[in-house]
């Protein structure tokens, strides 16, 4: 008997948009439940493997965005989509300090990372152009 989950992902078929979005938005929710536990005075290693995940998940998602198509080489459509990741980057950063709750603070830096990382995807994608 063979396992058709395993032979589906032998042909090479892709996952639907819908189920990867679920699985990456899980993995960010999972990660950043680990982050939280950095309160804790014992389960505080945990936080190690969220906050790896949440950068993971930072740069696989900035990266969609930004190399998604149509009009992935263009200037001006780059451009537009690198400003709404630096506007969710402001909102990530700023929100927390403004309502200064401690559970929110993991977003600063998810906010700043995910502007770094727009800002490397860009220049990289303009360079290779």
């Amino acid at each position: 008997m063979s396992n058709s989950s395993a032979a589906a992902g032998r042909t090479g078929k892709r996952r639907s948009a819908a189920r990867s979005v679920g699985i990456w938005g899980v993995t960010g929710l999972v990660s950043y439940g680990l982050t939280l536990t950095l309160v804790s005075d014992t389960f505080f290693w945990f936080a190690i493997p969220g906050v790896l995940g949440l950068l993971t998940v930072v740069i696989v998602a900035t990266q969609a965005v930004l190399t998604r198509a149509p009009g992935s080489g263009d200037l001006r459509v780059l451009l537009k989509r690198y400003a709404m990741i630096v506007l969710v980057s402001a909102v990530l950063v700023a929100v927390p300090l403004v309502v200064d709750v401690r559970y929110a603070y993991p977003l600063i830096g998810v906010g700043m990372m995910a502007f770094l990382v727009a800002g490397k995807l860009l220049v990289e994608q303009r360079r290779s152009a």
